[in-house]
C-alpha cells in the first residue's frame, strides 16, 4: 500500500529537521534559510493539499460571477459590447461539469479572468462613464472576497497583520464570498 499525501509530506519535512538542517554548516547561513523555507512551505502544503480542489473551484465560481455581473453591466462603444459578447460567450462555453484537477479548474478561472480583462481594457478606452462605475465598484468587490480567500489560504504563516479578522478555512471554502447580482442564466 503507498503512503498517502499526508505521510509523503510528513516524511519529507522529518527528513528536513531531522538530518538535512542539522547537516547544513554554520557557515552555511543562504542553504539554513532556503532549508527552513522548504519545512514552511511542506507545512503549508499539508494543510492545504487536501482543500486545493475546493480553493481552487471557490476561486472560478468568484470569477464566473463576476463576469456575469460584468455581462449584464456591459454599456457604452460597439467594442465594449463586443468584449461583453466574448466574454459571454466565454461563459457559455464553459463545461457543464468542472474538471476534477486543481490545474484544470485553475485553466478555467484564468482564461475567464483574460476575458474579463479584455472587457475592461476596452471599457477604460472608450466605455461609459457609468459602466466604468458600475464595473469598477464590482471589481474592487471582487477583490477583496478573493484577497479575503488568498488571505486565509495562506494565515497558518501568520505573516498577516490582520489575521483575526480572517475568518477559519472550513468557513472561507464553503461560502461564496463574491456575491454576484442581475445574472440571467
Amino acid at each position: 500500500m503507498l503512503p498517502d499525501i499526508t505521510t509523503r509530506i510528513n516524511n519529507l519535512s522529518k527528513a528536513l529537521e531531522s538530518v538535512i538542517i542539522p547537516a547544513i554548516g554554520e557557515d552555511e547561513s543562504f542553504a539554513a534559510e532556503q532549508a527552513a523555507l522548504m519545512l514552511g512551505h511542506l507545512k503549508i502544503l499539508n494543510e492545504q493539499w487536501d482543500n486545493a480542489y475546493l480553493y481552487e473551484k471557490g476561486s472560478f465560481d468568484n470569477m464566473a460571477a463576476l463576469a456575469h455581473t460584468l455581462v449584464n453591466l456591459a454599456k457604452g462603444g460597439s467594442h465594449n459590447l463586443t468584449k461583453a459578447q466574448h466574454l459571454a460567450h466565454a461563459l457559455t462555453e464553459l463545461p457543464c461539469d468542472l474538471p476534477l484537477t486543481v490545474t484544470g479548474v485553475s485553466k478555467l478561472t484564468a482564461q475567464l479572468g483574460q476575458a474579463i480583462d479584455e472587457l475592461v481594457r476596452s471599457a477604460y478606452a472608450a466605455g461609459s462613464t457609468e459602466f466604468k462605475s458600475a464595473m469598477f465598484k464590482e471589481i474592487l468587490n471582487y477583490n477583496h472576497c478573493q484577497s479575503t480567500r488568498e488571505r486565509t489560504w495562506f494565515k497558518s504563516n501568520n505573516l498577516d497583520p490582520d489575521v483575526r479578522d480572517l475568518p477559519d478555512m472550513d468557513e472561507m471554502l464553503n461560502s461564496f464570498l463574491y456575491i454576484y447580482k442581475n445574472i440571467e442564466d
